[in-house]
């Protein structure tokens, strides 16, 4: 029991770290935070599993230097932990299955549930065995093996959870930041000026 508990309390604490503590310590603007939480959503919910957060970064970069946007670079890696080790077969199957419902089941070769986490499962392993077999196995895996149904039903997720992202998070962050304003006996104009820097 007690073990159990303790691996309850290790998955809170990376849970934590990875998507909690980055929003809470942020001193970004929260339109900055609004909008890479929603860009790292999308990715996060994209069939790029092992590659999100260089993919993350690469929009960052782009976005900066040549489009002149910004958006917070921490908060987006920090939502594409939404595809983690224990949630990626899950999410993934439910790409693939509603990729071949949107499709007609079909366009590609089902797969139950069991039978898709072993082939992912599998693919995981045989990546752990070298850095030069990765690229393939991730495009074998996700694109000739299940094909278009995970690339179509991934973005239908992706889409909606993305647009959907942007104003819970400014929501969620305005509450917060007035109850911490409030508890240090400040108005949350007051507070703002004295914590948030512009990026």
């Amino acid at each position: 029991m007690s073990e159990a508990k303790s691996q309850r309390s290790g998955l809170s604490r990376i849970v934590y770290d990875h998507l909690v503590r980055p929003f809470v310590e942020s001193e970004a603007p929260i339109t900055h935070i609004s909008w890479g939480a929603a860009i790292g959503m999308f990715v996060g919910m994209t069939p790029l599993v092992g590659i999100q957060m260089y993919t993350v970064t690469v929009i960052w970069t782009i976005c900066r230097y040549l489009l002149r946007v910004r958006f917070n670079l921490p908060i987006a890696v920090a939502m594409v932990w939404v595809t983690n080790p224990i949630t990626v077969i899950p999410i993934y199957y439910a790409f693939l299955v509603t990729g071949n419902l949107s499709l007609g089941m079909d366009f590609a070769q089902s797969f139950a549930f069991d039978e898709f986490r072993d082939l992912f499962s599998q693919a995981q392993e045989e990546t752990a065995t070298g850095p030069a077999n990765w690229l393939y196995i991730k495009i074998a895996l996700l694109f000739w093996t299940f094909g278009w149904p995970m690339v179509v039903g991934s973005l239908i997720w992706a889409v909606p959870l993305s647009v959907l992202t942007y104003p819970f998070t400014t929501f969620a962050m305005l509450k917060y930041r007035a109850l911490i304003a409030q508890r240090e006996g400040m108005t949350y104009a007051q507070w703002k000026k004295a914590h948030i820097h512009p990026e």
